[in-house]
């Protein structure tokens, strides 16, 4: 189970509004959250989320919501030498970040599998990442290319190295070796076997005189830096894998994290120098140690979510801090030693600043830090909905990618979710016996208006009375019914009026998986692991057939005519079954891969399927032919839903991510910059992120109407005072987001001088509406 999110930033101070114009002022209460976000941060959330999210997208993606899992390595953050940038390891691939505006750089991809561990060379021209896939890639960071591939590892590689003088590259692997390579060319210098466990962690002492790995077995050992050759062994005769390894900058101190305990060596004589331990401090496993640049200080963390520093000289902690749910898994001093980087469970990447006793200036959030259980469509096809076992619910803006709103829950995995018929309502299932009710309006304006989100305020309600988990749920179509189904094999009707339940269905033998309605709410289908799918009278409860797998069932879906319900299950098969007689009519084979989800295109003539081969297959209705196979996922899928036009699908994966398909019949390449959402008017005016961001010198600000309107864009500066005034005029109801209709700003005041770097703010007018967003520009 993952950790939990911790709560949004929260600014120390908020700049000053003396400065705005009389126009600004009418706009305070708008624009007062957005001031308390900027404070002292340096990083502009919403800034890294318009490009990123159709960078290295597979063949008929169209948006990619989340960034997935980041790694969990020794090393899975890495600072450049110039302090400049931040690698993260993660299971998409490597993502690179401009420390100083928190901006996606680039998203390097190539992997077959998760990125474990990287590690800049030390003229930060390149960088290695160690991957699950047995291979070693090494990248130019200039072109984000990968130049070299390093294979000879037989499993998993977890821990990558370079030596000071950049010269050579030490890996390590699951197969048990360290091997040694030369960086600039990838070829093989040496294997060195050492002991028969798992090559956890890898590090070089300063001069490059001595290697240092570590072992599942709890060993750690010394190598020659140069030739290899194998030196001391370092073991403490404790139970426990070894972790972590780093050297101090003096290259005379080795220290070696396990369970609860950090231990610090001897290089020269092999030898135990001390230990660090303080009750409370990490209570289970230390994942990650990294010396301070001057060899003062020591940073830890570990699995019970506390960062410690440690001062070296007196064998002493002198600070402690923790953040609940963040399950840290690596840490990295930036190279002046001013600023820390951690990575966790969470799936948020961390800078604190050591000056100030660790207090908390960053969060880059990578989205859902765990399996996407369930996604479903706004009725009015801009937004999407996505639960996660990482205990969250979020609402992503289609038109730019980005999560508008999110909810963390106290309860752990959230499995399922459903919109209303009126888009007004989310339902979602929990692991702690109830559904809960979500009111969309409420929950955007909070997101909007406060830095928390609780589930204690007045935007739920809660419908009790399953005994266990809910692992699914469906609206009717009225809307005045809801369906849910639990561990215990119960599926439950529910008046969401009264929040009674009116009908409790007994019949399933084993946890329900799915359940779904029909279109007209008359019937009502689910799918067990007691390998059947079930159809119901939804007005009386009664069973009307049983319709049997060989397998367990995973997911239903009925046909737009409400004639035909579609089964698929773990027998590798989607079976079609005529629910007038129960009689199957068809079956799609799918060989090696369990059936996760299924779903009808609106027009009833399109299926989709998707399961444990991490593959999405559309199939011609008509025929029961194989239409498309869309792959990119890196794990299974496990919810496929289309849009309400049909013109894109969403995939749900334990990889954390949701990928969109363009499933229209031309399948036209998509645009640069929006994806094809085709609805006859936004449900909203909204101003969205600009593009690109950070920008120079030029960058577009896309918007949408829900009506016509006069509209203006203000540019001000962080004193709040006004920069540009760009006014486009009457504009129809629409979206403009691509260059042709978006706002243009070539960064220019209104004298027609360029302004300096820095962040700005940017407002849309629009009648009576008044929207305010943030961007960045360097020179």
């Amino acid at each position: 189970m993952a950790g939990f999110v911790c709560s949004p930033i929260v600014a120390r101070a908020s700049p000053s509004w003396s400065h705005l114009d009389e126009s600004l002022n009418q706009m305070k209460r708008i624009l007062f959250p957005l001031a308390l976000l900027l404070g002292t941060l340096s990083i502009p959330p919403g800034s890294q989320a318009q490009d990123h999210a159709r960078w290295g997208l597979p063949e008929g993606a169209v948006l990619r919501l989340g960034k997935g899992r980041t790694g969990e390595g020794d090393r899975a953050v890495a600072y450049s030498p110039d302090g400049t940038r931040l690698a993260v390891a993660g299971n998409l691939g490597v993502w690179l970040y401009d420390v100083h505006t928190g901006a996606e750089v680039a998203l390097l991809t190539g992997h077959a599998a998760p990125v474990n561990s990287v590690a800049f060379a030390p003229d930060g021209q390149t960088l290695a990442s160690a991957s699950a896939d047995h291979t070693v890639r090494l990248w130019d960071i200039e072109t984000a290319r990968s130049e070299v591939t390093l294979e000879g590892h037989l499993k998993d590689v977890l821990c990558v190295a370079f030596s000071p003088d950049g010269q050579t590259l030490a890996t390590g692997s699951r197969d048990q070796t360290v091997r040694l390579w030369q960086a600039a060319t990838g070829e093989p210098k040496a294997t060195l076997h050492g002991e028969a466990s798992s090559v956890n962690a890898l590090a070089f002492s300063l001069d490059g005189q001595t290697l240092a790995s570590g072992y599942r077995n709890g060993t750690a050992r010394l190598w020659d830096g140069f030739t290899g050759e194998p030196g001391a062994a370092l073991e403490r005769g404790r139970a426990g894998r070894i972790n972590t390894v780093a050297f101090a900058p003096d290259g005379q101190t080795l220290a070696t994290g396990r369970q609860q305990t950090i231990d610090l060596w001897d290089v020269n004589s092999g030898q135990p120098r001390a230990t660090l331990h303080d009750m409370g401090v990490h209570t289970s496993w230390v994942n990650s140690v990294a010396f301070s640049p001057d060899g003062r200080t020591l940073a830890s963390v570990g699995s019970n979510h506390v960062i410690a520093l440690w001062e070296i000289d007196s064998v002493q902690r002198k600070a402690k801090f923790k953040e609940r749910g963040a399950d840290f898994t690596s840490v990295a001093f930036s190279p002046d030693g001013t600023t820390l980087a951690s990575a966790g469970r969470d799936n948020r990447i961390r800078l604190w600043d050591v000056r100030t006793g660790l207090e908390e200036i960053t969060i880059l959030d990578h989205g859902h830090g765990d399996r996407v259980s369930s996604v479903a469509f706004a009725p009015d096809g801009t937004t999407l909905a996505s639960s996660s076992w990482d205990g969250t619910l979020r609402l992503w803006d289609l038109g730019t990618g980005q999560a508008e709103a999110t909810l963390k829950t106290p309860w752990g995995p959230v499995s399922s979710v459903a919109f209303s018929p009126d888009g007004e309502t989310l339902a979602s299932g929990h692991w702690v016996y109830f559904v809960m009710l979500l009111d969309i309006a409420a929950f955007r304006k909070a997101t909007l208006e406060t830095s928390t989100i609780s589930w204690r305020t007045s935007l739920t309600r809660i419908l009790k009375g399953h005994r266990n988990d809910v692992l699914c749920v469906a609206y009717a179509q009225d809307g005045e019914t809801l369906a849910s189904g639990d561990e215990n094999g119960i599926v439950r009707l529910w008046d969401v009026s009264s929040e009674q339940a009116r009908a409790t269905l007994q019949e399933h033998g084993e946890r329900v998986l799915s359940v779904a309605f029909s279109p007209t709410g008359e019937v009502l289908a689910s799918a067990s692991g007691d390998e059947t799918a079930r159809v119901w009278d939804a007005g009386s409860g009664q069973l009307r057939s049983t319709l049997r797998h060989a397998n367990w069932v995973a997911s239903v879906a009925f046909s737009p005519d409400g004639r035909t319900l579609a089964s698929g299950g773990w027998d590798q098969k989607v079976r079609l079954w005529e629910l007038s007689s129960g009689q199957q009519v068809g079956a799609l084979e799918v060989p090696g891969s369990w059936i996760n989800s299924v779903a009808y295109s609106p027009l009833g003539n399109v299926l989709a399927s998707a399961g444990s081969d991490q593959a999405i297959r559309l199939w011609e209705v008509s025929t029961g032919q194989p239409r498309a196979v869309f792959k990119g996922h890196v794990e299974s899928v496990l919810s496929v839903t289309f849009s309400p036009d049909g013109n894109l699908l969403a995939s749900a994966s334990t990889d954390g991510t949701i990928l969109l398909w363009d499933t229209s019949p031309s399948a036209a390449p998509p645009a640069p910059t929006a994806i094809r959402v085709a609805t006859p008017l936004p449900a909203r005016t909204a101003l969205l992120a600009n593009f690109p961001n950070p920008f120079n010198p030029d960058t577009w600000i896309p918007f949408q109407l829900h009506a016509p309107a006069h509209v203006r864009l203000n540019i001000y500066d962080v004193r709040g005072a006004l920069v540009r005034r760009i006014d486009l005029g009457h504009r129809a109801a629409g979206q403009y987001l691509t260059r042709a209709g978006a706002a243009h700003w070539d960064g220019r005041n209104h004298r027609g001088e360029r302004v300096s770097s820095g962040v700005y703010l940017y407002s849309l007018q629009a009648g009576p509406a008044t929207h305010v967003r943030k961007m960045v520009l360097t020179r």
